[in-house]
This record gives C-alpha cells, structure tokens and sequence, in this order.
C-alpha cells in the first residue's frame, strides 16, 4: 500500500517541479498524417508555409517522416525548446489570421488527420551519454512507454537500474528520456530516443547480453526480478523510426 500510495505521489511532485521551473525546456510534437495519393502535395505545402511562418525563432520546425510502427507513412512536426511563455507566444502567431489562412490553403487540404499538439519535457537524470550536437541525427528511434497508474515511482528506479548497467559496463548506447506532460494520455507517458544514421545502428555492439550485464551488475537472478517489475510497471509500449527531412525543416 505505502508503494502505491508513493506510486501516485511521485508523478504529481515530478510534473508540478515542472511546472515551478521558470524555463524548462518544452517541445510540441504534432503528427499528420497524409490523405491517400496527397503526400507530395502537403510536402510542397510544408515546403512554401515553412518559408513564410517557420524560418524564424521559436517557430523553427523539425519535420520528420515515421517510416514504422503504427504511424509509419505520417509526418512528424516538432518544436522547441521553448519555455511556457514562449509556448504562449507560439500559439499567438500560430493563430493569427496569416498563419491560418496560409496553412488552410497549402497544408490542410491534404491532411486526413492529425495528433496534437503534445508537450514533452526531458527527463535529464534519466538520459545516458547523449548527444551534445544540437544538429538533427538522420534518423530519430522512439521508444513510447505508457505506465499503469501509480506506476511512475517504480518506473523510475528500474529506468535509473537500467542506466546503472550501462554505466558500469562502460556501454556506448545513448539515448535521452522525455516526459510528456501534457497533451496525451491519462496516465503517466515517456519515451527514450535513440539518435541514428542509419538502420545498422540498431545491431547491438556489446559482446554480452544486456541481460546478462544486468545479474553481473544487480545480482545473480536480477534481471528477472527486473523483467516482473517491468511487466507490472507498465502497461503498454511501442516504437517508431523518423526519419529527417532537411528540405522540410529550418533547424
């Protein structure tokens, strides 16, 4: 019970020390997807609004094309960082009769659909060894994990179990850890991205199994312990590939 009762705590205090932090770092992430044969047409679209309403400041846009999981064929627009206030400022010139009348005609007449806008902010003590480059990788891996409610506590310390492997076995993985705070669902959302050039990034390189680093750091029998954690901890994961689309962005 008292783990339970930490389980709902911990989320409350993370997401309101967020909030209490005067410039924390916030992305918004918006999907589209693409009507059926229109892809080159809103591609053209982005291209032209991106030129007028994009080139500048905190309006500076990342596309990126999701090339597998469940959104594969989508496009992917995100921005950032930015601070509330500039969140407040982005939305103003986003809203302005300029920006909508620009992006009625070349954008929204070839989307189907679309997701968002969503908020994430990172999670700095639970990356590993991440880039410092601030250009875009050409290709983007993203673990999305969705945790069962009152969960976030647990999930924390495996996530700071997990990187301790990776420390004291000197691994070369690298990854950062996002949180999203608003914008998604209910219960407590992360994801870790995992910055590539290409498709043979995802072959391993370490000589041993994780698992097996993971008893000779934890303990003999650990890493199964860690697995039935993992499996009450959460309720649901996937990934998807990005891939960056430099004539379509302006960062």
């Amino acid at each position: 019970m008292i783990k339970r009762i930490i389980g709902v705590f911990i989320p409350f205090f993370i997401f309101a020390n967020l909030l209490a932090q005067p410039n924390p770092d916030i992305y918004r992430v918006m999907y589209l997807k693409p009507k059926s044969g229109s892809t080159s047409q809103l591609l053209a679209g982005i291209k032209e609004h991106n030129k007028k309403h994009h080139n500048k400041g905190i309006m500076r846009v990342r596309t990126y094309r999701v090339v597998s999981g469940e959104k594969s064929g989508w496009l992917v627009r995100t921005y950032g960082p930015m601070s509330w206030a500039q969140v407040d400022e982005f939305v103003a010139n986003s809203e302005s009769k300029a920006h909508v009348d620009h992006g009625a005609k070349h954008i929204r007449p070839n989307i189907e659909e679309t997701v968002g806008p969503m908020y994430w902010t990172p999670m700095e003590d639970l990356h590993y060894n991440p880039s410092t480059s601030d250009k875009p990788s050409k290709m983007t891996r993203v673990q999305f994990t969705q945790l069962n409610p009152g969960m976030s506590g647990e999930y924390y310390d495996l996530r700071q179990k997990y990187n301790e492997v990776h420390q004291k076995t000197n691994s070369d993985a690298s990854f950062s850890m996002g949180h999203l705070i608003h914008g998604g669902q209910r219960h407590a959302v992360y994801a870790t991205f995992s910055r590539m050039d290409s498709w043979s990034n995802m072959a391993p390189t370490a000589s041993t199994s994780f698992s097996s680093r993971y008893n000779k750091v934890h303990g003999n029998g650990s890493w199964d312990k860690f697995l039935k954690q993992v499996s009450k901890t959460i309720k649901k994961s996937h990934d998807e590939m990005r891939v960056y689309m430099k004539d379509h962005s302006t960062r």
